[in-house]
């Protein structure tokens, strides 16, 4: 940078004194263009340090001169107060300038430019004329008009010499450089600006620059220099260029505003760079990116069909694998209950014999009984009619006395009476156990439910009495087509998981009804401790139990379910931890139209 040129108009005549002015504005100069490029601390610091030192000695030089002419000493006086102010504050600078380099503003090169100005033109010129004339220095006059057309002159000189270096720069460079009036018309591009518009510099106008902006970009480039130029603000824009043979170049472009001194706007100015080869690359990439994603989503979409398909016979498989387990399950189950039934009907069939027997001559035995005590009754009355002294009188009241004749007449016919009972009730549980079974009625026919209920309970008495009241709640269902003996396994199945809820002693209740005319319900509830809610959905999986391992298989509740669902029916429960479970099971009142 050049803020001052040393010219003829600034040489005093004095060869040594011209020598070092000159070389004290070079000094000035590299401090401004070190400041200005930002140079680092070290090399501003020595610039400096250099500069305070061969002031120090240009002022001595000049003292020395002026003692051995014999100066003026008032003036000499003042040349030597002006030296000390100098470098007393060339010393402050260089302390501040090595605390914070920022100390070196440019309040500080036009203080320096001043003083040298001051200095050359006024104080050495007037000592120079002194003693190169022999005059006294008082008695010499400095025109100060010619001081200001010199110092004028000088720093235009020195401007000028600056904007050529900046030109010349600016045309080195490849990116567009360029600065604007207030009007936003360009009054300065470079080479390259020119170049990439197209345009000749000698024939620029505002019109020429904005009509070589592709259309489509023109409004845009107007309002973003519009609205900079109003706010005084720095923008970045991209905008493309047409050429006349239609080639796009496109342009990244950045500005600031440019402000005098005393704050007024002095236009705009900016740097541009061709990003056409970036945006080719943009565009390429984006078209290969839109391709390989593209690809990528046929792959994916492939891919997905794949993974339907594979996740369709895998669900299938499941199924297949669930609905297998469960025949399994059920045919085992079924096979269990066929031998079962067969066992029962069996034993039945061998115990009704007897019990037939049994029975028929416990009804004898009651009728010999009556004869017998009728018998004893006669003999009494006859032996009240005999001597006392009878021997078969004494014989009798003998006999009655040790076989306690008056005990036995009344708990005889009692005894009978309850072997009656007993055999009766044995038989009725032959006849329960093979209505329970069935195995000879596994096709749908019709099924009084609340009687298939009664035979259940009474299967299952002896592990339901020790664990609850047994509350039934009958609403007299009608007999209905069903296949009884697989609804009393789910009765089954119920009760005794209900018993086994009941931690001590609680409630069972069993309940039947009607929802309306085409469906009725059963329902069994306990009082027992109920069910954890996380495993209320699984309680119907085959193989799922929450008993311990060897007593539970999981397939109770499965096996109820499933043929619930067989009879076109379903299971509701409702349960609460603590409180119980209730198990509801509607079934259809006609199935035959339920399947239809």
């Amino acid at each position: 940078m050049t803020i001052l040129n040393w010219n003829n108009q600034l040489a005093l005549g004095i060869e040594s004194v011209d020598k070092q002015h000159k070389h004290l504005i070079d000094l000035t100069n590299q401090l401004d263009e070190a400041v200005a490029v930002g140079a680092d601390r070290d090399t501003i610091i020595n610039i400096v340090n250099g500069l305070i030192d061969y002031t120090v000695y240009h002022f001595q030089h000049e003292e020395q001169l002026m003692s051995a002419a014999q100066f003026n000493p008032a003036m000499y006086a003042v040349h030597e107060a002006e030296h000390k102010e100098f470098v007393a504050k060339m010393l402050v600078v260089q302390r501040e300038a090595q605390a914070d380099i920022s100390a070196l503003s440019d309040d500080l090169m036009d203080y320096l430019v001043n003083w040298l100005c001051h200095h050359i033109l006024n104080t050495d010129k007037q000592m120079a004329l002194s003693l190169i004339n022999g005059v006294d220095a008082a008695q010499i006059h400095i025109d100060q008009q010619e001081h200001d057309d010199i110092m004028q002159s000088n720093l235009y000189s020195a401007l000028r010499e600056s904007e050529n270096r900046f030109k010349e720069l600016a045309d080195d460079i490849s990116a567009l450089i360029w600065i604007t009036n207030t009007n936003n018309i360009p009054v300065f591009c470079n080479r390259f600006w020119f170049t990439t518009f197209d345009l000749q510099p000698d024939t620029l106008t505002r019109e020429q620059w904005f009509n070589a902006i592709h259309p489509d970009d023109r409004d845009k480039v107007a309002e973003t220099y519009s609205r900079a130029t109003k706010e005084r603000s720095k923008f970045k824009i991209q905008y493309r260029l047409q050429s006349a043979d239609g080639k796009i170049t496109w342009i990244f472009e950045t500005a600031v505003p440019r402000v005098r001194k005393n704050g007024s706007f002095a236009g705009l100015m900016g740097c541009g760079m061709d990003i056409t080869s970036q945006k080719q690359a943009e565009a390429a990439l984006a078209r290969s990116n839109a391709e390989l994603e593209a690809e990528v989503e046929k792959r994916t979409q492939e891919l997905v069909e794949i993974n339907r398909t594979l996740e369709f016979e895998k669900n299938q498989q499941v199924l297949l694998n669930k609905q297998l387990k469960e025949a399994q399950a059920h045919l085992v189950q079924s096979e269990k209950m066929a031998s079962i039934g067969q066992l029962a009907a069996g034993v039945a069939h061998e115990i009704n014999n007897p019990l037939g027997y049994i029975n028929s001559n416990l009804c004898s035995l009651k009728q010999y009984t009556k004869g017998i005590i009728d018998i004893i009754d006669i003999a009494e009355r006859l032996s009240r009619q005999l001597p006392a002294d009878n021997p078969d009188v004494r014989l009798l009241r003998q006999l009655q006395k040790e076989t306690d004749v008056a005990f036995m007449k009344t708990d005889l016919p009692d005894l009978v009476d309850e072997s009656i009972e007993g055999a009766t009730r044995a038989k009725k549980i032959v006849q329960d156990l093979r209505d329970f079974s069935r195995i000879d009625k596994q096709d749908a026919d019709f099924f009084d439910i609340e009687a298939g209920l009664d035979a259940t309970l009474n299967l299952v008495r002896n592990e339901l009495k020790y664990k609850a009241d047994v509350i039934k709640g009958y609403a007299g269902l009608q007999p209905f087509e069903c296949v009884g003996a697989q609804l009393n396994q789910v009765f089954l199945n119920l009760l005794v998981n209900a018993a086994q809820a009941i931690e001590d002693f609680g409630k069972i209740y069993v309940r039947t009804g009607y929802l309306d005319s085409e469906w009725l319900w059963v329902e069994i509830e306990d009082t027992g401790k109920g069910i954890p809610e996380e495993i209320q959905s699984k309680i119907f999986d085959p193989f799922f139990t929450t008993k311990s391992i060897g007593k539970g298989t999981g397939l109770g509740l499965s096996l109820s379910y499933q043929i619930v669902q067989n009879h076109h029916g379903r299971i509701e429960l409702d349960s609460v931890p603590e409180q119980g479970t209730k198990f509801r099971i509607y079934l259809p009142v006609h199935p035959q139209q339920s399947k239809r």
